[in-house]
């Protein structure tokens, strides 16, 4: 659950991540009321557009250099 937790707390602004959410047809604020809920604590029980949107966020993230994946 805290690691879930931890990628959407480091893509939450990223506006790539708002964007694939909009192009979706969801408000941040939807999301962040729901996404917990939604998946149990489990990235794979997300709907697939905040799955989306949580990898759009973290490439942007690699493209600018402020996020490195182990």
């Amino acid at each position: 659950m805290n690691e879930l937790h931890d990628r959407i707390n480091r893509v939450i602004n990223t506006l790539a991540f708002e964007d694939c959410l909009a192009k979706n047809g969801i408000d941040l604020i939807d999301f962040q009321c729901s996404w917990y809920k939604k998946s149990q604590g489990d990235f794979d029980k997300l709907p697939k557009a905040y799955q989306d949107a949580i990898i759009a966020g973290e490439d942007e993230l690699k493209r600018t250099g402020q996020m490195e994946l182990a």
